[in-house]
């Protein structure tokens, strides 16, 4: 029996992707409730003599009954840790805020989006955002509990993820998890975050409009795993654990990857002249030259006629989605540190420039993106300026 324990432990450990190798882990409270602690990889800790010690890592805990709910309803409710000593605190102390009959302030906020009501409430007592959405067509079971997130996650410039998620059901019953969530990264709000701190002179309803627009990006992408915004957004914020010049080379990488949702490179320039370059690469062929230099020269020449990352936001630039500056800056620091060269260690008024540059060329372009899909329509085709509509994944 210990031999056979032992050989699965150690191919747990030889394939640690291999879901059908890991271990699913079973665990009883003091009060006799059963909990599902998912798949994990066992470490051995000290094999004793007839008692066998593990240790490892769980994602969540899931109640194995969990018994009637309180509502009948379909519905979603999470609950978010907000710290009360972050900024994070300070903003949904501002914007989860309503009115009751009578002039008394709640730290409730409704909207509805979607064919659905969300509803936001706000503990500040207990560090807790908790986010109630009633099911739809479009706000799905299981799909929702990731999506409502990610808006904050964008917005806030942090790991926002919830704590609890209950997946009501409907029918009297629930699906309960209590999942690990990471902390807020220090100092990353500042650069990462779309709701800028200088933003605050806006009113709430201003926030909550730019949620609700990021929102319907990413639930009618109908992914389950983050939207690609998000997922560039959260490199971002992690980035921030790192040093400036891993900071500047991811912020570059994803300007780049959103500069191409708007602006797909490979298609055909519109002011390109197509018969200009046939005779240019007819009079290369007729050269009677070194036939891998020909080649060459012919690639380079046909390239011209199809667009590139840079082209795109060259024309992003003249429609005034970002700024001349911003894209001086871009260029600058991706063709340096993608080649190896450094940015310093210690801050500097130039580089801070560039680097708050690429913070706001990167937001401008996300905005752009949600401006770009809120006008999708047959009938708003000629209103970007010859621009193309982001792909809404």
């Amino acid at each position: 029996m210990s031999n056979m324990r032992f050989r699965k432990s150690s191919a747990s450990n030889a394939n640690p992707h291999d879901g059908r190798q890991r271990f699913r882990l079973r665990g009883v409270d003091l009060k006799g409730a059963k909990w599902s602690l998912g798949w994990t990889t066992l470490q051995q800790v000290d094999p004793g003599n007839d008692t066998w010690t593990f240790v490892g890592e769980i994602d969540g805990l899931i109640p194995q009954d969990a018994g009637d709910t309180v509502t009948s309803d379909s519905c979603t409710e999470l609950v978010y840790l907000v710290p009360i000593n972050h900024t994070t605190a300070l903003r949904m102390g501002r914007f989860v805020l309503s009115e009751q009959p009578g002039g008394r302030p709640r730290r409730e906020y409704v909207l509805e989006t979607l064919g659905s009501t969300v509803r936001f409430a706000y503990e500040p007592s207990l560090g807790a955002l908790s986010i109630t959405a009633m099911h739809s067509a479009e706000l799905l079971p299981t799909f929702t509990e990731n999506w409502l997130g990610e808006p904050l996650r964008i917005l806030f410039g942090q790991l926002i993820f919830p704590r609890l998620v209950a997946r009501n059901l409907g029918n009297g019953r629930t699906h309960i998890h209590v999942r690990r969530c990471p902390g807020l990264i220090g100092g990353a709000t500042r650069l990462a975050a779309l709701w800028r701190s200088d933003d605050f002179g806006q009113g709430k309803e201003d926030f909550w409009c730019r949620y609700t627009e990021l929102l319907n990006v990413i639930a009618r992408a109908r992914n389950f795993e983050a939207h690609k915004i998000t997922h560039l957004y959260e490199e971002v914020i992690q980035a921030a654990r790192g040093t400036r010049w891993t900071w500047a080379m991811t912020f570059a990488s994803c300007i780049e990857a959103l500069a191409n949702m708007l602006e797909p490179p490979g298609r055909d320039r519109p002011d390109a002249d197509a018969d200009a370059v046939a005779g240019l690469v007819k009079y290369i062929i007729a050269w009677p030259g070194d036939g891998h230099l020909k080649q060459s020269a012919v690639n380079a020449v046909q390239r011209t006629l199809k667009t590139t990352t840079v082209i795109g936001l060259r024309r992003l630039v003249l429609v005034g989605a970002i700024t001349a500056t911003q894209l001086k800056a871009w260029e600058e620091i991706r063709h340096s540190v993608m080649h190896g060269s450094l940015i310093s260690s210690y801050s500097s008024e130039e580089e801070n420039n560039k680097l708050f540059a690429l913070a706001d060329m990167m937001h401008a372009l996300t905005l752009e993106i949600l401006q770009r899909y809120s006008l999708r329509s047959p009938t708003h085709a000629s209103s970007n300026n010859g621009a193309s509509e982001p792909n809404p994944d």
